[in-house]
């Protein structure tokens, strides 16, 4: 029972002693990243430091360097002897200090390459952020699909670890996973901006949209307060103004009834100003009562004008014309018109046009202002 109890106790050691491990050899190839990312950080600040050096030499006379010397930022063994051969004709000792400080810088990225490179070398391969790539995703293809694990146990090791919120294209993300244990670490990669760069910007973007949203609050407030002082006014006024209304709605709708009534009268009166007034009857029977009639073969003459009753009315603000039937005149068909009194002339004030079956005519009003507040006669035979 002792030497079991042994062995287990022994087992559960070297279980966490393997655990420990695997933690610490994700742990150790996170600090190498680290690294990587610290040093590319210092390459970019001495590349650019190396380019104002070579722009400030090759700045006059034949001190240009060749466009391939200014393209490079580490220089060849030919290169480097040229300038070297430089040093030591130069009589200018700014230009030599210069050329020295060139050689220099070169060398010192020379070596912080090979140093990125051995580091790079002892690591996984890193993948390369593409346009619309997330750290969340990145890390989950990966335990996924090269890892083997399913999508619930590659989560829960995810969400273990600390994701960075923005990726710029050409960021490296450095992805360890070993027995369980699982890390990941972003570098700068070919991007523009570092990663803790990018951290700094949205920060203080967050900062300044969160200084700007207090002051926007603030403002608000005071507007809130003036507004509800406002409020108050303009609710003594509204009562006041109530009131007013009240007694101006009175007044309109006395003035409604009013101007009701007085349009009423108005289009009465404008329809009369603008109507002829008009009766159609059978000739026969007006010139049986006396009310019409000619000397010898002579016009139709109306003779008893307030004998008719013109009962019909053409508003000429809208028709131009006047359409008579047979049947008003108590007639089968429609052999002649005559339209009285004689003031009205035909084809001059009118024109009278027949249906072809003479059930029916139409008496157009081509002078209508004559027409205009007259009274007319409209005979059939």
């Amino acid at each position: 029972m002792k030497r079991l109890f042994s062995f287990v106790v022994l087992l559960l050691l070297f279980m966490n002693s393997c655990s420990w491990f695997e933690k610490q050899q994700v742990k150790k190839m996170e600090q190498m990243a680290m690294k990587i990312d610290k040093l590319s950080d210092e390459l970019k600040q001495k590349e650019d430091a190396y380019k104002q050096l070579l722009a400030e030499y090759g700045l006059k006379g034949d001190k240009k360097l060749t466009p391939e010397q200014m393209k490079m930022l580490s220089l060849t063994p030919e290169q480097r002897a040229y300038l070297k051969k430089r040093l030591a004709q130069e009589k200018d000792s700014s230009y030599s200090a210069m050329i020295q400080e060139i050689l220099n810088k070169d060398e010192e990225i020379k070596q912080l390459r090979k140093e990125i490179e051995d580091l790079k070398e002892k690591l996984p391969k890193p993948y390369t952020v593409q346009p619309g790539d997330n750290h969340y995703d990145i890390c989950m293809r990966f335990l996924t699909e090269q890892k083997g694990l399913s999508p619930e146990e590659a989560q829960k090791l995810v969400e273990r670890v600390n994701l960075l919120d923005y990726l710029l294209p050409g960021f490296e993300v450095y992805l360890f996973y070993n027995d369980g244990v699982f890390g990941t670490f972003v570098t700068q990669g070919t991007a523009n901006m570092s990663p803790n760069q990018i951290k700094k910007y949205y920060k203080t973007k967050l900062i300044n949209e969160r200084d700007k949203a207090r002051q926007e609050a603030e403002k608000l407030s005071a507007e809130v307060k003036d507004l509800e002082a406002r409020k108050a006014e303009l609710l003594r006024q509204v009562k006041e103004l109530e009131q007013v209304k009240a007694n101006m709605e009175a007044q309109i709708q006395e003035l409604t009834t009013q101007n009701k009534t007085l349009s009423q009268e108005n289009l009465k009166k404008e329809k009369m100003l603008n109507a002829v007034y008009y009766h159609v009857d059978n000739y026969k029977a007006l010139k049986k009562k006396g009310i019409v009639g000619r000397f010898l073969f002579g016009r139709p003459k109306l003779k008893k004008f307030n004998a008719v009753k013109f009962e019909k009315i053409a508003d000429l603000r809208e028709v131009d014309s006047i359409t008579v039937s047979a049947e008003d005149a108590g007639l089968s068909k429609i052999s002649a018109i005559y339209v009285m009194p004689s003031q009205f002339v035909k084809d001059k004030d009118y024109q009278i046009k027949v249906s072809p079956d003479k059930k029916s005519a139409t008496i157009f009003l081509i002078n209508p202002d004559k027409f205009r507040m007259s009274k007319v006669l409209i005979a059939l035979r």
